[in-house]
């Protein structure tokens, strides 16, 4: 029995779920109109695109920001004179082109998915990544009234493409892959991949070293960022990591003991300054010690911050972390100058700003302190949902994009020679395309709402160890023993019972058993119906691409085999389980009970470790040092094992 849990809510430390995945519908000629402006574009060279739009209709101008190589939620431009933002809208599935100074849209342009992030090469050529079908999509024609955004190709990639960033030339683009954990290397003129490597689960945030001989990539879940070189190589040395906390070293010895390790996570995005310095801001969480019994999960229930946020410093040139960043000097209580759920960064002259999802805030910091974290100097309250930031120096402002609210908001910032004061100049609600329910909207803000007593008693919310509604990899101690943080997103529809224990019959049993184990209060009512609804309705991973079909159904034949036995227990598809708990000999020294309830294993092969306390690192292990316990896989030959773990892969 494979194990992985289906505990619904174990609500605990890290990660946030900014990506609102639920609500992005998509409307019925989305695709047909996508595709038939990429058929029409293939006819013709990109020269010939822009010049389609006649005689009479001069090129529209388009100036990119120099932060617009940068991967963002929005990027700003110069077209035709004014300052434009281009947003990629999740909800709506859409590119909008807004004009910063009055708040007007301009056009927008449907990709034929859920937009990711953004880049603009110099010629004013916008790239965008599309996560649910795996692609990355050129747009032409700057978007303005008479020059509408027309796609000009398509280029597949890796799944779940999320984060991307140029390098300055213009010659070299890096796309990371979160679903699909690797980070591809493209030549930005030919869109020839050039390497791509496999690296940890979630990566997200990237960006190039201003020599072009680097990226630097962060990762929503895990400890390490890693460093990889764009020469084209693809053998071991061309990839690195780095542990952004040092999360035994560096924080034990700040405080003297060994009892309190923190664990990283919410590494969605970094920045680089000019100065050479790339910043990681991301979470450091207290899980608790996994070999003993807590009053509930992690470090909040001993009366301790359960998250910290931070901001180590990366030397751009050396590759590596500055040691002195990753101090925790201020101790580990978050003040009013931090930040929850850190979602997007941007460094300009008056310091690093980073988009707090949790608080509905920008916060900045100051980007040459030894430790930016401990120096705040400002905080401006924003719309719900702010998942995007891009600086507007030379008129001394940033524009924000809040997408639960749909809103543009611009903030003061000055010109970077005194503390900025802390106000908005203006904020725009963006007219939505497609609306979801009143219920989803309320539950996705519940959902991500930290510092609701009714969640936690330490602030933690749903998404801060469900990001994208997933899972953070980490290990918490409770009550009951080591339990590891499940998966949520398209894992729940015919799961039941729920907990590792199978405690709870239904979602709502189960809720309420967290909320107290976390300190909360409790939801109910209305607002209890609306999360459960969001949760139900999160966004699946995309479908992860099939490298060898043969392999898979040789492996769904083993699966379904009664000599390995994995369908007695989790269905001939690996998505029914049997609803029965197995004492399958993996009680681990702090648990109370011996049996375990058996989990789905839809999308197993993204969501390593595995048991309930995350005892195997990855498949292989898993089938090789469980044998015995259950199933029987460890006899079978290499070859075996390869088909079993595509097929478990494609799932």
């Amino acid at each position: 029995m494979l194990h992985r849990s289906r505990s619904l809510f174990l609500l605990l430390g890290i990660g946030s779920a900014a990506v609102s995945g639920a609500c992005a519908h998509q409307s019925p000629d989305a695709r047909t109109s996508a595709a038939s402006s990429d058929a029409a574009s293939t006819a013709r060279s990109p020269r010939a695109v822009g010049s389609s739009r006649g005689p009479t209709t001069p090129a529209p101008v388009v100036r990119p920001f120099a932060s617009a190589r940068d991967g963002s939620a929005i990027l700003l431009a110069e077209l035709d004179g004014r300052t434009v933002a281009y947003v990629a809208d999740e909800d709506d599935a859409l590119v909008r082109v807004i004009d910063v100074d009055d708040g007007r849209e301009l056009s927008s342009a449907r990709v034929g998915g859920v937009p990711g992030q953004l880049v603009m090469r110099k010629d004013g050529r916008l790239l965008v990544t599309v996560r649910d079908t795996s692609q990355v999509v050129v747009l032409s024609g700057g978007g303005s009234q008479g020059s509408k955004l027309t796609i000009e190709r398509r280029v597949d990639v890796a799944t779940d493409p999320a984060g991307l960033a140029l390098s300055a030339d213009d010659k070299t683009l890096v796309v990371t892959s979160a679903w699909g954990s690797a980070v591809t290397v493209f030549d930005a003129d030919s869109f020839v991949v050039r390497a791509e490597h496999a690296v940890a689960r979630e990566p997200r945030g990237v960006v190039v070293s201003s020599d072009g001989k680097r990226a630097f990539v962060s990762h929503v879940v895990g400890d390490k960022l890693d460093v990889v070189s764009l020469d084209g190589a693809t053998d071991a040395k061309a990839k690195k990591s780095l542990a952004v906390d040092g999360v035994e070293k560096i924080f034990a010895r700040h405080m003297g003991t060994t009892d309190q390790k923190r664990a990283a996570c919410q590494g969605f995005a970094l920045a680089r300054a000019e100065t050479g310095r790339v910043f990681a801001p991301h979470v450091l969480a207290f899980t608790g010690d996994p070999a003993e019994v807590s009053s509930g999960y992690g470090g909040g229930s001993e009366g301790r911050e359960a998250e910290v946020f931070h901001i180590p410093v990366i030397d751009e040139d050396a590759a590596k972390i500055v040691p002195e960043s990753s101090r925790l000097a201020a101790g580990l209580e978050n003040g009013p100058g931090k930040c929850a759920l850190p979602r997007a960064a941007a460094v300009g002259k008056a310091g690093i700003f980073v988009t707090c999802l949790g608080d509905d805030v920008v916060a900045l910091f100051d980007a040459d302190a030894v430790n930016p974290h401990e120096v705040a100097l400002g905080r401006w309250s924003v719309p719900a949902g702010p998942v995007g930031i891009s600086l507007d120096e030379a008129h001394g402002r940033a524009v924000v994009w809040s997408q639960f609210a749909h809103a543009i908001t611009t903030l003061a910032i000055g010109d970077g020679s005194d503390t900025p004061r802390p106000f908005a100049l203006s904020s725009v609600s963006i007219p939505r395309d497609t609306r979801a329910s009143a219920k989803l909207e309320r539950g996705r803000a519940l959902f991500h709402a930290t510092r609701d007593d009714r969640v936690s008693s330490d602030g933690r919310a749903c998404a801060s160890c469900h990001p994208d509604g997933r899972d953070d990899t980490l290990v918490w101690s409770s009550p009951n023993g080591p339990r590891q943080t499940p998966m949520l997103a398209g894992r729940l529809s015919g799961a039941a019972p729920y907990g590792w224990n199978g405690d709870a019959m239904d979602v709502s049993t189960h809720l309420v058993q967290t909320f107290k184990r976390l300190g909360g209060k409790g939801i109910t009512g209305d607002d209890k119906d609306a999360l459960m609804a969001y949760v139900s309705s999160l966004r699946a991973p995309p479908e992860r691409k099939v490298k060898d079909a043969s392999a898979v159904l040789r492996g769904q034949a083993i699966f379904r085999s009664s000599e390995a036995e994995c369908s007695s227990c989790h269905g001939s598809d690996g998505d029914l389980p049997d609803g029965v708990s197995h004492d399958v000999k993996s009680r681990a020294g702090a648990d109370l009970r011996a049996k375990f309830d058996t989990p789905s294993l839809r999308f197993v092969g993204g969501s390593a470790p595995y048991f309930h306390d995350g005892r195997y690192r990855d498949l292989r292990t898993l089938l090789t040092k469980s044998d015995g316990k259950m199933g029987h896989t460890k006899h079978l030959a290499p070859s075996d094992l390869a088909d079993l773990e595509a097929y478990l892969e494609s799932l």
